[in-house]
């Protein structure tokens, strides 16, 4: 698939590129990243390079994993990356530190949502590991409701599944916080 480039009233999702190998480097040097996520750590700039020259162009063409830099408009440093999984139908989001605390996630999910439903897709799912409050948040408020705890659909990188939160959002259901979160 040609990569999609995504607008918000405030956002541009469009493609990472090698201008933001230091800003993906950087932000994913927080200790937050080592806990919660499962990007590599430590996270040095080869794998930010990896991500960017090779993961994000081959999960477009081979119609799997369809990736977005978060921009706060055309031609401004990357504030985070989102995208949406086609097999486990999921997705998955991180904001760096300074950007946290203003809605763009929230924002980037519900762009990201409105073009995979255009694709007849039935339910987008989220999960995170337990504890991780802030992807919770931004769930919640996206409007995914809370279907439970459970082992992760994703492997960690230390190959288990660590304990996990799960949501899911529903082609068609409205985008209001849902009760039942574990926050």
């Amino acid at each position: 698939m040609i990569p999609a480039e995504l607008r918000t009233e405030r956002l541009v999702l469009d493609q990472l590129d090698e201008r933001d190998v230091d800003d993906v480097t950087a932000y994913c040097q927080d200790p937050l990243f080592e806990r919660y996520l499962t990007t590599p750590w430590p996270y040095h700039r080869d794998d930010a390079q990896f991500f960017i020259e090779r993961i994000v162009p081959e999960g477009w063409e081979q119609d799997r994993e369809f990736t977005w830099a978060i921009r706060a408009g055309d031609g401004r440093p990357v504030l985070g990356v989102i995208g949406w999984r086609r097999p486990l139908a999921d997705v998955g989001f991180w904001l760096g530190a300074p950007h946290r605390g203003n809605g763009y996630m929230t924002e980037a999910v519900a762009a990201v949502a409105d073009w995979v439903f255009a694709f007849d897709v039935p339910v987008i799912r989220w999960e995170c590991v337990v504890g991780n409050v802030a992807s919770a948040a931004v769930a919640r408020a996206a409007g995914f409701r809370y279907t439970g705890e459970a082992p992760a659909e994703v492997v960690g990188r230390d190959g288990r599944r660590p304990a996990s939160w799960h949501g899911e959002l529903p082609a068609g259901m409205p985008r209001h916080p849902k009760p039942g979160w574990p926050i």
